[in-house]
């Protein structure tokens, strides 16, 4: 991984709450305005603020102090515009200690969490990992569903013969609807060194972000996470994708962050 690409994934990971990203939402909480037992600190926020959750997750430092020990993440309604369903969410710092203690929303820009619509617009942090919403920086919903949909065929085709401009295949025949699996050589090789198929079918991808750039030639960056490795923690992978104007979303480049 060179020293660009380690650059570039540390300018492109957004702060919240201490500069801290969500972990998986498995290890966190999600209160809602409507739950019977919230603690103070979320009552106390639901009661001057708008959001409509507050997510409240585990910092992970064995044996840090009680305000230290979690991290707050506060999160809007959710909306539908088409085939995609969507809320807004910012980070939360604690500010204070002891009676004083209370919750602060930073003055940065939100994030836009992202999902496509199904039946219905899936539940914040249900535990269908398919029905996830992805973390979303600068990205549009019609570029979020070009990009899932490229992601998706991609998965569908890398573990299979043929070239980089395949289509998503099921059954040995091309997937009507289904988005073009363009992929440049030299990312499609590492990406299939990388992960195994069954690795790859199995990447959440938890973020994406857009990168600075021209209005002809959009970049972006998507963050994956992949859980069920050999080594038995979470592999963490970024693959970037490229959509010059009017042309087909394709990914160009891939890497491993950790």
């Amino acid at each position: 991984m060179t020293a660009t690409v380690v650059l570039l994934t540390l300018l492109l990971a957004p702060s919240a709450s201490d500069g801290a990203q969500a972990p998986p939402a498995a290890t966190c909480q999600s209160f809602g305005r409507d739950a019977e037992k919230l603690p103070p600190l979320v009552r106390e926020w639901f009661a001057q603020s708008a959001d409509e959750r507050v997510l409240v997750c585990p910092r992970g430092a064995a044996g840090a102090p009680e305000a230290d020990a979690a991290l707050y993440f506060g999160e809007g309604a959710v909306t539908q515009h088409g085939e995609v369903c969507s809320y807004r969410s910012h980070g939360l710092t604690l500010v204070g200690s002891g009676d004083a203690a209370r919750l602060h929303r930073y003055e940065r820009s939100e994030a836009l969490d992202m999902a496509l619509a199904g039946i219905g617009c899936p539940r914040p942090h249900g535990a269908s990992v398919a029905d996830a919403y992805v973390e979303t920086y600068d990205v549009t919903p019609a570029a979020f569903i070009g990009i899932m949909r490229l992601w998706s065929a991609a998965t569908a085709t890398l573990g299979a013969a043929g070239n980089e401009h395949c289509c998503a295949m099921r059954g040995g025949a091309a997937e009507p609807g289904a988005a073009s699996a363009r992929i440049a050589p030299e990312a499609r090789t590492r990406l299939e060194a990388a992960m195994s198929p069954g690795h790859t079918s199995a990447a959440t991808v938890t973020r994406i972000v857009r990168i600075p750039g021209s209005v002809l030639h959009h970049r972006y960056a998507l963050f994956l996470t992949v859980a069920d490795t050999a080594a038995g923690s979470p592999a963490l992978y970024v693959v970037y994708v490229d959509r010059r104007l009017r042309g087909p979303y394709e990914i160009t480049a891939f890497a491993e962050t950790n």
